[in-house]
């Protein structure tokens, strides 16, 4: 549960409704841009709409950027007070167990983006590289701090995105997406937990106050979580109004050719 969450959101589910990317402030297209591009060759999108797409886009992202990060805050503010519960030698055994869970969690991201071995292998080593500077970057407070997450975040999703295909990357939103709620549905949270408990061989003590630490920052965390949801569903209810009905067809028949029925 912890660290696995923290890294994938921050390598990848956390761009879900994030920001642009800094290639984008350099002039040059970015994730927007790259997936407005496609979706308008698909659906026949006119300048009008692509406008008007871009401008619906930008409005969410201001809305959903300060919940992203403050529910990072809080996944990173779980991991460090269920880690004091730990003894020195749990602790020590703590990357290797968050590694064969965060390796797990790839394992079905990968294969629904239909990531070869070595693609697989690349984001691994990403991931790895990214977890330590969003962990560090966690301490840090205020406007600067912000700043940085952004940038951060937007650096991983493009070194990410070098290594996919163009297939692959017009699925990575909304597999991203998937994965993102999947990860917040309480079911998923008990089962991670489980297992970290089970693989560290804590003491029914120990369960027992993480367990009241998963319960303080359970309600927390699903309450973001379920606006993150619904500000998805407006944004795209919103980009559907822009279309014509023919276009709306289109666009749900593709959403769900990509395992996403909206």
């Amino acid at each position: 549960m912890m660290w696995n969450r923290l890294a994938v959101m921050a390598l990848t589910l956390l761009a879900l409704a994030g920001g642009q990317l800094v290639a984008e402030e350099k002039g040059q297209p970015g994730r927007r841009h790259d997936r407005l591009e496609a979706l308008a060759s698909k659906l026949g999108l006119s300048d009008q709409q692509k406008e008007e797409i871009r401008k619906i886009h930008a409005g969410y992202d201001k809305k959903m950027d300060p919940l992203e990060e403050q529910l990072w805050a809080l996944h990173h503010a779980e991991h460090e007070a269920m880690s004091k519960v730990l003894t020195e030698d749990q602790r020590a055994k703590l990357p290797e167990v968050m590694k064969a869970v965060m390796h797990k969690e790839l394992e079905k991201m990968a294969d629904k983006l239909g990531l070869t071995e070595a693609q697989k292998q690349k984001v691994e080593k990403i991931h790895e590289m990214y977890a330590k500077k969003f962990h560090d970057l966690a301490a840090q407070k205020g406007e600067n701090a912000r700043h940085k997450f952004h940038e951060l975040r937007s650096e991983a999703m493009a070194t990410v995105g070098k290594d996919l295909n163009d297939e692959q990357r017009a699925k990575l939103h909304s597999v991203m997406r998937e994965e993102f709620h999947r990860m917040h549905d309480p079911a998923v949270r008990r089962e991670h937990m489980k297992a970290f408990a089970d693989k560290l061989g804590l003491s029914a003590e120990q369960k027992e106050q993480v367990q009241k630490i998963h319960n303080e920052y359970e309600q927390k965390i699903e309450k973001l979580a379920e606006q993150l949801k619904q500000l998805h569903k407006d944004e795209h209810a919103a980009v559907e109004k822009v279309l014509t009905e023919e276009q709306r067809t289109k666009l749900r028949e593709l959403l769900k050719s990509r395992g996403r029925g909206e």
